[in-house]
């Protein structure tokens, strides 16, 4: 695993949650500039993802918990655009709301993806 990337995405999505709650606190909706940085996570998570997978699959890691490995990969990568859909359906400040939890659930995801691979390393 990457950890200056897992670094640089935790960062990204404290960065998200702190613009969401900024825009709660101003009773502004979902725009460009937030989706923007979404759309930003989301393509670092993806380049982990495919990383992530690419270095399960290679030698010296069969220790490794690949369901639960790939399965917090995958799940990064679904919530955000989860987020973002419900973000823009729901208009009003308990829409980005979602985006506030999701940049802080995200670091969450991506230190237990660490761990995981630490513990099989």
């Amino acid at each position: 695993m990457n950890d200056t990337l897992t670094i640089a995405l935790t960062g990204l999505s404290l960065l998200v949650a702190v613009v969401a709650l900024v825009y709660v606190v101003l009773d502004r909706p979902t725009d460009g500039v937030l989706l923007g940085l979404l759309g930003l996570l989301e393509g670092g998570l993806l380049v982990q993802a495919v990383g992530g997978v690419v270095a399960l699959v290679g030698e010296g890691h069969d220790d490794v918990n690949a369901a639960v490995f790939v399965g917090y990969l995958l799940g990064a990568l679904l919530f955000v655009p989860a987020a973002a859909v419900w973000a823009l359906g729901e208009r009003s400040r308990a829409g980005t709301a979602v985006v506030v939890v999701l940049g802080l659930v995200v670091p969450v995801l991506l230190l237990r993806m660490s761990q995981v691979w630490d513990a099989g390393a």
